[in-house]
C-alpha cells in the first residue's frame, strides 16, 4: 500500500510537523497513512536530508508521496523518481539524490502554491490529496529543468589510495562516509589496507559492531552499503573526532 512520508529538520518541540499533517488529512478525500521518517534533520542542512530520504526510499513501495520539507519559501516542486513521488521545494534536494537525475520534474501551478503560512502546509496539502487521488504532476503542474542543483562530494581515488568523506553521523554517532562497498572492494581486492579514520588506523573490515571488544573501532559497510566507522558502545564522533567533512582515506598496496 502506498503511503505518504514525511521528512524535515522541523523538530518535534513545535507544533509545526502538526500543522503540515494536519493540512494533508484536512484536504486528502482519501484516508493515507504517514510515515515520519526523521525530523531531526539538522537545520537547513539539505545534503543530511538528501542522503537520509534517498537511503529510505527503497524500504516504501511503489506510488508512496514522500514530503522532504526543508529550506521552504521557494517554488514548490513535485518529482517522479524510483517508482514515487517527492514533493519540495526548490531547493536542490533533488540533484542531490541522484547525480544522474532520473527523475522528472514538475513546477506546481500557482493556483495552488497561495499560503500565506511560512510553512507552506496548505498548499503541500493540496499538492499531496492530488497525489493521492492518483492524478499525474502533469495535470497540475508544469514540466521544469529549471531547478537549483548541486553536487555530492565523491570520493577520489588514485593508485593505493582512496579518499573519503564522512556525509553524516547517526544518532549512535557512528560516521557514515561516502565511499561505497563497490569502490573499495574494486580497488583493493586482493590487497593490505589501512583506513585511517581520525585518529585510529583500522585494518579489518568487520561485519557487525560486535564483532569488535567494548570500546573498540569497527568499520563496516551499512545497509547502504557505504563503508562506516563505529565505536562499539561508544561514539566515534566524539572518541575519534569523526564528523560531517572529516577526511577517511583507505591507502592500500
Amino acid at each position: 500500500m502506498s503511503v505518504i512520508t514525511l521528512i524535515s529538520d522541523l523538530g518535534t518541540r513545535d507544533y509545526y510537523v502538526a500543522a503540515i499533517k494536519a493540512s494533508i488529512f484536512r484536504h486528502c478525500e482519501k484516508v493515507v497513512p504517514i510515515v515520519d521518517i526523521t525530523h531531526a534533520i539538522r537545520p537547513f542542512d539539505i545534503k543530511e536530508c538528501a542522503f537520509t530520504l534517498k537511503n529510505a526510499l527503497r524500504y516504501f513501495s511503489n506510488g508512496s508521496i514522500h514530503v522532504a520539507h526543508i529550506l521552504s519559501g521557494k517554488e514548490l516542486l513535485v518529482a517522479e523518481y524510483a517508482g514515487g513521488y517527492i514533493v519540495t521545494f526548490n531547493n536542490g534536494l533533488l540533484s542531490l539524490m541522484d547525480e544522474k537525475r532520473e527523475f522528472k520534474v514538475y513546477e506546481v501551478n500557482e493556483e495552488l502554491t497561495e499560503d500565506h503560512s511560512l510553512l507552506m502546509n496548505e498548499a503541500i496539502g493540496r499538492v499531496v490529496n492530488l497525489l493521492v487521488q492518483e492524478y499525474r504532476p502533469s495535470d497540475f503542474a508544469q514540466l521544469t529543468t529549471n531547478y537549483e542543483e548541486y553536487r555530492l562530494l565523491q570520493p577520489v581515488f588514485n593508485p593505493g589510495i582512496i579518499r573519503g568523506t564522512v556525509v553524516k553521523n547517526d544518532a549512535y554517532g557512528n560516521a557514515i562516509t561516502n565511499i561505497t562497498r563497490e569502490l573499495f572492494e574494486r580497488l583493493t581486492a586482493g590487497k593490505r589496507f589501512v583506513i585511517h579514520c581520525g585518529v585510529a588506523n583500522v585494518e579489518t573490515i568487520s561485519r557487525r559492531y560486535g564483532d569488535v571488544a567494548e570500546g573498540d573501532v569497527a568499520v563496516l559497510f551499512n545497509e547502504a552499503d557505504l563503508l562506516e566507522i563505529a565505536i562499539n558502545r561508544g561514539r566515534a564522533d566524539n572518541l575519534l573526532a569523526l564528523t560531517p567533512g572529516s577526511s577517511v582515506q583507505v591507502v592500500y598496496n
